[in-house]
């Protein structure tokens, strides 16, 4: 025998009753046992899908987290322990279109004026700190690697240190004075930070010795967004530009060659891909919360059901 359906609305507790079209006779039965039975599957039902719902997006918005010994410096250095240095920074070699502000400096100041480009009846310290000043009275380095030294003739510089520069002019001073000292200075000593850090740009460098935690901490730091396992360096070599990625959790890397960075080096902080959730959607953490909240929810209910 065949049997035809009809849908009823239990106004009580808002569930869908069937009941046989044709046989009214069997209302009472099926309400007592169909009516639970049913009931019972619509509610494991909506469950389920909830708990479908609500599982993938808990698991995503999780996922999107960075983990905290990810945004640690050195992770696990131990401060008990003496580390030996690193290799000693490599000294910056002078190339094309670099500027360089040289002075004499003698005992009778008036001698040595002749070799300036400015009044050495000044102080030397007016000039030390100020690299807007000293680039009225710099040296510009040219496309082939010399400076124009009009009481010295051209002197080739490129590729030499700034030690190195002041060995070869104080040689050619020394044959025009005989107690002066020779000062050499590179005006252009600039790093550039990029990416994800708190204060991008163009950042001068303040000593010789700059590690790279002083150059991006002259950057504002890496921002909760940035990578701080891949730090790229580009650095230009005579061979060509270099890349070099360092993770700066890891202790080991203040034994890097580019732990020191030098004037004209590129720093650039990648994206770190695991906060996505958290730059990108701004409400992932209330919706972790309320998801959590929910699905605790449903727990307890389901248990006090059974």
């Amino acid at each position: 025998m065949s049997w035809k359906y009809k849908i009823f609305k239990n106004d009580l507790n808002g569930t869908f009753i069937y009941f046989p079209e044709n046989n009214h006779s069997q209302h009472n039965n099926f309400t007592i046992f169909g009516v639970l039975k049913i009931k019972h599957m619509i509610t494991i039902k909506f469950r389920g899908g909830i708990i479908r719902l609500l599982l993938p997006l808990v698991l995503f918005i999780t996922s999107c987290s960075t983990p905290l010994n990810e945004l640690i410096y050195l992770n696990g250095i131990d401060p008990g322990i003496t580390y030996t240095s690193g290799p000693m920074p490599e000294e910056y070699r002078i190339r094309s279109n670099d500027q360089l502000f040289i002075q004499v400096i003698s005992d009778d100041p008036m001698n040595a004026a002749f070799l300036n480009l400015v009044n050495t009846q000044g102080s030397m310290g007016s000039y030390g700190n100020s690299a807007n000043s000293l680039e009225l009275v710099t040296y510009l380095v040219d496309d082939e690697g010399r400076i124009s030294y009009p009481q010295l003739g051209d002197i080739h510089v490129e590729d030499k240190t700034v030690s190195e520069v002041r060995d070869i002019i104080q040689g050619k001073v020394d044959s025009y004075l005989e107690s002066a000292s020779v000062f050499v200075k590179l005006v252009n000593r600039n790093i550039t930070v990029l990416g994800e850090v708190k204060q991008p740009g163009q950042k001068l460098m303040v000593k010789n010795q700059l590690t790279i935690f002083e150059a991006l901490g002259s950057a504002g730091d890496i921002s909760d967004y940035g990578n701080r396992k891949k730090v790229k360096l580009i650095r230009e070599l005579p061979e060509g530009k270099h890349v070099a990625e360092l993770d700066l959790t890891n202790p080991q890397v203040i034994y890097s060659p580019y732990y020191y960075v030098l004037p004209h080096d590129i720093i650039y902080v990648e994206h770190s891909t695991k906060v996505y959730g958290a730059k990108n959607l701004p409400y992932a953490a209330p919706l972790s919360i309320t998801a959590s909240i929910v699905s605790i929810g449903l727990l307890i209910l389901n248990l006090f059901r059974k």
